[in-house]
């Protein structure tokens, strides 16, 4: 849960940094999905799983 929440709020400073630096909505919602993908811990996508049981 607290990857999630991470994630979410890199994607909303992603999105003010590339809102401000380029002028383009487009680009900083792209910009900020990407970061949704990379770090959110599902499967395949960034720092885990949500089935990894490393103890």
């Amino acid at each position: 849960m607290i990857g999630i929440v991470i994630a979410v709020l890199l994607a909303a400073v992603v999105y003010a940094i590339l809102i401000a630096l380029t002028g383009s909505a487009i680009v900083a919602i792209v910009g900020a999905v990407l970061v949704l993908l990379a770090g959110i811990p599902t499967g395949g996508f960034g720092f885990g799983s949500r089935f990894d049981r490393r103890a």
